[in-house]
């Protein structure tokens, strides 16, 4: 992401700006949010969220236009800027900033009957926030912002590009999607609308009390979006301790059953792989979990590794050599002796198979078995391996009205939670499913993406990690309250994987 370092100033005054906007403080919100872009003008996530909050037709364009000037790869600002326009996504072309003295000038908040009309309507950008799991940008409507900006009228010809814009120096008079001029240099005057104490997040935090430690991926890594530094965390959000070393990066890590070790997929950038690593939580063992088994056979696209309750095996997916898809592994970790029964191939079909977990016994495994390659449409269901009679049940039996992944045993073993996208829907939601069979029913639902659950060790707790604010970010729900608890803020990505005593 262009124009974005890391600032715990930047960060605050970014946090409580979003909080401001999801809690209808929109005049808050936008004084907050110009602090950001005015300390930072290339600062796409401000301009993106400035852009949220704003009701001028003109001002909401201006800044979609300088979040496409700062990163032209950003798709979303690109379809509703085009949505602003009425036109196709090619004939886009990025607006020049006024001059902040304009801005100044048209500075007029709005009072009375417009101020309910602006929190109806920040009421509706926030929760229309979330989309694909790739994206941490809300989602502005094509209504309009604040009165910050000016100096953009329609020109007289109307059509696609009906405003009066020039081009920043250096770019292109041409539509285009791929044009990379120079950063926007349009710096805003301070609101004078005083900031008091923001009041808390919608969300509040969890209670320190919660017992074990969370492991999640977290940072920011421009350009590989689903690999980052492995960090640990209280499940209160407090004591985050990054645990991979510099320059290396990842995804899906979980600890081991005592808390000593943990495991994940480590991307390798040179050959481009991912390979299943394993370390001690000092960082002064690391190996690959190929190192277990001789040979080296070839596994590739090792993914989704869960340890066993015993801490003796670690279960994950890989695509074997000459394979069309992938299947169920398991390599027994209790010492590197390179004995060849120590790898084991549970599976060995036509499905493609994703997200092993363990029962709270260690005799059987649940996973994801996608079935795309052998029915019409995509269909996905939630299989059980039992690992002494190597039989295979099928938990759901839906097809394509809902489309399962990431389950997660409960500690009694009584309950699977798993993510999954119910047909006419484009957002994940949390669901649970009796592990003994039954009907899924959905656990936590929102208008963005809801991933990943996992439960906490004592089972009254499940973690999971959600675009709902805007950003990635690792929750907490109660079961028995139901209530929702928010573990990160940063303005980078948190994607949490496992909860260990």
């Amino acid at each position: 992401m262009s124009g974005q370092e890391p600032n715990s100033q930047l960060d605050d005054l970014l946090r409580q700006g979003i909080e401001a906007a999801r809690a209808g403080n929109k005049a808050i919100a936008r004084a907050l949010l110009e602090q950001v872009v005015a300390l930072n003008p290339q600062h796409e996530k401000g301009w993106f969220w400035l852009a949220a909050v704003t009701d001028d037709l003109h001002e909401k364009r201006t800044c979609l236009s300088n979040v496409i000037v700062i990163n032209p790869d950003n798709t979303r600002a690109q379809n509703l800027l085009a949505r602003l326009e009425g036109t196709p996504l090619d004939s886009v072309t990025p607006i020049e900033p006024p001059t902040a003295g304009a801005g100044h000038a048209r500075r007029n908040l709005a009072t009375g009957a417009g101020v309910v009309a602006a929190l109806v309507l920040v009421i509706v950008l926030v929760t229309a926030l979330g989309g694909n799991g790739d994206s941490d940008k809300p989602q502005p409507e094509s209504s309009t912002s604040s009165g910050v900006l000016t100096g953009l009228e329609p020109t007289e010809s109307g059509g696609p590009s009906a405003l009066a814009a020039t081009p920043l120096p250096g770019a292109t008079t041409q539509p285009t999607r791929t044009f990379t001029p120079p950063p926007p240099t349009w710096t805003p005057v301070p609101s004078k609308t005083p900031i008091p104490e923001i009041p808390p997040t919608l969300f509040p935090p969890p209670p320190a009390t919660l017992p074990g430690q969370i492991i999640m991926r977290s940072g920011q890594t421009p350009g590989d979006p689903n690999n980052q530094p492995i960090v640990l965390i209280r499940p209160d959000g407090s004591s985050p301790y990054t645990l991979t070393a510099p320059n290396t990066r990842g995804h899906a890590p979980i600890l081991s059953p005592d808390s000593s070790q943990y495991a994940y997929i480590r991307y390798a950038p040179g050959t481009r792989e991912f390979l299943l690593q394993i370390d001690n939580l000092q960082g002064t063992d690391p190996r690959l979990a190929s190192s277990y088994w001789t040979g080296n056979p070839a596994l590739q696209e090792q993914e989704s590794p869960a340890w066993s309750p015993d801490g003796q095996w670690i279960a994950f997916t890989a695509q074997g050599l000459g394979a069309a898809t992938t299947d169920l592994f398991r390599v027994a970790i209790v010492d590197r002796r390179g004995d060849p029964a120590q790898l084991e191939r549970l599976t060995n079909d036509d499905t493609i198979e994703s997200w092993p977990a363990y029962s709270p016994d260690g005799t059987r495994i649940v996973y994801a078995a996608d079935l795309s390659l052998t029915a019409l449409g995509e269909t996905t269901e939630l299989r059980i391996l039992d690992l002494t009679t190597r039989q295979t049940v099928t938990l759901t039996t839906n097809g394509a009205a809902l489309v399962e992944t990431a389950p997660d045993w409960s500690p009694d073993g009584e309950t699977i939670v798993f993510q999954a996208v119910a047909a006419g829907s484009s957002t994940a939601d949390i669901y649970r499913i009796p592990a003994a069979g039954g009907a899924p029913e959905p656990l936590i639902t929102s208008d963005a993406d809801d991933i990943q659950p996992r439960f906490s060790p004592d089972g009254r707790f499940v973690v999971f990690s959600s675009n709902r604010t805007g950003n990635w970010d690792v929750f907490v729900y109660e079961l028995e309250t139901e209530t929702l608890y928010q573990v990160t803020y940063a303005p980078h990505t948190d994607v949490a994987s496992d909860w260990s005593r």
